[in-house]
């Protein structure tokens, strides 16, 4: 069953390869005269959060924890079938497993996140967190995704889920690199960084493996108290093992991207919110 999820994995990773180069058209430059939907602050944002977090608990159902392979069919059987990097724990990352159709999407939907994100319960050694073929049974559910393609200053709107625009940031293009399945950044060549909206397959390529283009994202973390989620590309809690993940793997635009900018939530410093 391994060698199957490991062959389902590859696969799915090279099916979402073509489903974005399918994707190319960007998300459209919202009309100005009107408010933009998908942007909130304070009380506002935070219920925003709990609507979000309500409704992918609801989905996920017994699904938060996964203790064996008949668990991680039945989550592929709820949407979530791409495991981005197989087995591989990143520290206060966890593991991700997302919908292979989630990058066609043009607007952020609150309880449908792009990725459901994982840790390994078992207090064991490093390399069994960070072996990509070997799974690490039980993973406990602490966060999710949403993640739509990048265009520079034109952020994801949503009929149902607002947030803070600080919230939003760019997971940049590169390798999922086999056999480890760990990540290169391929960075495109700008006079400042998020000027580029990036390309669709970026090559040539440092390393081998299934590549992707630049996309908006933003996490969101199951607080061990309950209540709001936190946001920000690491989780804010108690530490969680892993294999490093690259420090360019992520990154908040810089401040031009946002000088013809006047919507809700554009302010220029991006800092995480913890709740």
């Amino acid at each position: 069953m391994t060698r199957a999820w490991r062959m389902s994995g590859i696969l799915a990773a090279a099916f979402a390869m073509i489903v974005i180069g399918s994707s190319a058209v960007a998300v459209a430059e919202p009309d100005r005269s009107d408010p933009e939907p998908g942007f909130c602050e304070g009380a506002e944002r935070d219920a925003s959060l709990l609507r979000d977090q309500e409704g992918v608990l609801a989905r996920l159902g017994r699904l938060t924890t996964l203790n064996n392979w008949g668990d991680v069919l039945a989550l592929a059987a709820a949407g979530w079938s791409l495991p981005t990097h197989l087995h591989v724990n990143f520290e206060n990352l966890g593991l991700a497993i997302a919908r292979p159709n989630a990058l066609i999407e043009t607007q952020a939907r609150a309880g449908n996140p792009g990725m459901v994100v994982y840790r390994a319960l078992a207090d064991t050694p490093l390399p069994e967190h960070i072996d990509p073929y070997t799974p690490n049974f039980p993973y406990v559910l602490i966060g999710w995704a949403h993640g739509l393609q990048y265009t520079p200053g034109v952020y994801p709107t949503s009929p149902d889920f607002c947030i803070s625009k600080e919230d939003w940031f760019v997971h940049e293009q590169g390798v999922h690199t086999i056999p480890d399945w760990g990540f290169v950044a391929e960075p495109p060549q700008e006079d400042y960084l998020g000027q580029s909206p990036g390309d669709l397959f970026p090559l040539p390529t440092k390393a081998f493996g299934p590549t992707h283009g630049r996309f908006w994202d933003v996490h969101l973390w199951l607080n061990p108290e309950g209540g709001v989620p936190g946001t920000g590309i690491e989780r804010p809690y108690d530490r969680i093992p892993g294999a490093a993940m690259p420090e360019d793997a992520f990154f908040f635009p810089d401040k031009r991207v946002y000088e013809d900018d006047s919507t809700p939530g554009s302010a220029v410093d991006h800092p995480a919110h913890h709740h």
